[in-house]
């Protein structure tokens, strides 16, 4: 773990950024007390979600029954309280 000053952060950021790269974590402190701590992010894992392949894209829509007036505005009414 590495430490820099408030001063060290303003006027050279491009090299505890290198530092960060590496790996190395950075506490900043003023006045001697740690104000902050400066950490890398953690490697990325590489995966991504397809969505795509999930079971709701996957799912059969043509056979789902369309609702009719009826069955919407039954639905309305029984949550016109609720709001």
């Amino acid at each position: 773990m590495k430490t820099a000053t408030v001063r060290d952060l303003r006027n050279h950021y491009t090299g505890l950024l290198d530092w960060i790269a590496a790996g190395e974590e950075i506490v900043i402190t003023r006045r001697g007390r740690a104000i902050a701590r400066l950490v890398p992010e953690p490697a990325e894992s590489g995966e991504t979600a397809d969505w795509n392949k999930s079971p709701a894209m996957l799912r059969n829509r043509s056979e789902l029954k369309q609702p009719s007036k009826e069955d919407v505005s039954a639905l309305l009414k029984e949550s016109s309280g609720k709001w």
